[in-house]
């Protein structure tokens, strides 16, 4: 695991911490994670296929948003995918993630001001992203920040309008890549078929 652990943030203020971009390009390297530039807003994250990667894709009736090739799809409401992903993050025992925005961190900031106005956790990490609004650096969680995790995609599903205020999670310890689609859709991508089969066993009945 690529050793992740440069606070940003003042001590005592928010347990969720930014990073620095360069510190995870190995992590990319490890578990054949490929970054693709769509248009000059949009940086997306997605685990090559050398890799031997399965994709899983959660999505709503009205989203719009294609499943990978390939990819087992299974029906979810939209109003339960934050649970469904807060259920994979704790079926694959994930105790550390990184969160990368499509656009830059101002787009999603933004989309969530309002539902989150009120969220203190969620506004201690707002208070120390001043200096990272416009980067694309990650935000790192561990398990106690998991539920600032969830209220966050909650709130983005809610209120997102644009694909740039998509999210993307990123395990430290495995290889699991999961996309948030703002219209209705979480795309998971794992490099192991074991850990495909505990995703589609939980969901697919």
């Amino acid at each position: 695991m690529v050793g992740i652990c440069y606070r940003r943030t003042a001590p005592g203020d928010s347990e969720v911490e930014f990073v620095s971009h360069e510190e995870v390009l190995d992590l990319f390297d490890d578990y054949g994670i490929d970054q693709v530039p769509q248009g000059e807003d949009r940086v997306y994250l997605r685990m090559n296929d050398a890799q031997g990667v399965v994709h899983i894709h959660l999505a709503c009736r009205e989203t719009k948003c294609a499943p990978h090739k390939g990819a087992t799809v299974i029906s979810v409401e939209k109003d339960r995918l934050p649970k469904v992903v807060e259920h994979i993050i704790h079926l694959l025992h994930l105790n550390q993630v990184l969160l990368f925005p499509v656009g830059k961190w101002r787009k999603v900031f933004d989309a969530v001001a309002f539902s989150l106005a009120q969220n203190e956790d969620w506004q201690a990490v707002d208070a120390a992203a001043t200096v990272e609004l416009n980067s694309r650096d990650p935000l790192l969680c561990e398990p106690g920040d998991y539920h600032t995790l969830i209220a966050l995609i909650q709130a983005l599903l809610g209120d997102a309008e644009t694909p740039d205020q998509g999210l993307m999670i990123v395990a430290t310890a495995s290889p699991v890549l999961v996309e948030l689609i703002p219209d209705g859709a979480v795309r998971v991508s794992v490099g192991s078929q074991v850990l495909a089969d505990e995703v589609t066993e939980a969901f697919a009945r």
